[in-house]
């Protein structure tokens, strides 16, 4: 993108090329002092950050559900409830 005659980026620009920029005078830390950079988690965010580890350390299938589900299949009793299935599915949100 090519901007040209924009008196608002002229403007801009000409602040930092300000003599007042240019002798700005920065701070030093004193001889043996230390800052230390800290990050407090919320209530809500140390909740979510242990749910994501348990969730991390669970298995994604479950073994058990799986083979109680296809020994009902395969002896013919599996029969789901289709409407709650139906339910389900229309309160999906996309």
């Amino acid at each position: 993108m090519y901007v040209s005659n924009n008196s608002a980026l002229q403007a801009l620009a000409s602040l930092y090329n300000s003599d007042q920029a240019r002798n700005v005078k920065r701070t030093h830390q004193p001889e043996g002092a230390s800052f230390k950079d800290e990050l407090v988690l919320s209530q809500e965010a140390q909740n979510f950050s242990d749910m994501l580890n348990e969730l991390k350390t669970m298995d994604e299938v479950r073994e058990d559900k799986v083979s109680e589900l296809a020994g009902q299949v395969e002896s013919g009793s599996y029969a789901p409830d289709v409407t709650a299935v139906a339910e389900r599915i229309m309160n999906l949100k996309f």
